[in-house]
């Protein structure tokens, strides 16, 4: 599985609709509404064989593709399965693209987040291990 950084995930760009998402992937998974706002609501839906969740974000009528949440070990990030990589060799990787603004801290819960907000990408360890990478876009 490809993340692509700002754009998606594989062949699944950001900003399609769920309409044309649920046409294009073959899943007996369904939506679940995670946030509802007025109008506005988040809903995702987990993806097996991708081992992700994808979120979407708008009104009933306009709900689009905005973010992705994974803990495929097989993920790769600009040519690199990231999950075979440690905390100091994922910094060097996004300095190495040109991303270096990077914000750490940690959880409530206890995980370590590198975050990139100038990517939309954040990674989240527990013992110096990736455990999940979450992106998105604007």
């Amino acid at each position: 599985m490809e993340i692509n950084l700002l754009n998606g995930i594989s062949n699944i760009e950001f900003g399609i609709s769920k309409y044309e998402f649920s046409k294009k992937i073959d899943s007996d998974s369904k939506f679940e509404i995670i946030e509802e706002d007025g109008d506005f609501k988040t809903e995702a839906i987990y993806i097996d064989n991708l081992e992700s969740s994808l979120f979407f974000e708008g009104s009933e009528s306009e709900m689009k593709f905005a973010a992705c949440d994974t803990q495929n070990h097989n993920s790769i990030l600009f040519g690199k399965q990231i999950f075979k990589l440690n905390k100091d060799e994922l910094i060097n990787l996004m300095k190495d693209n040109n991303y270096s603004n990077l914000e750490e801290e940690v959880e409530e819960w206890g995980e370590e987040r590198l975050g990139y907000f100038d990517a939309r990408i954040d990674f989240y360890f527990n013992n110096n291990k990736l455990k999940s990478v979450s992106w998105g876009v604007e």
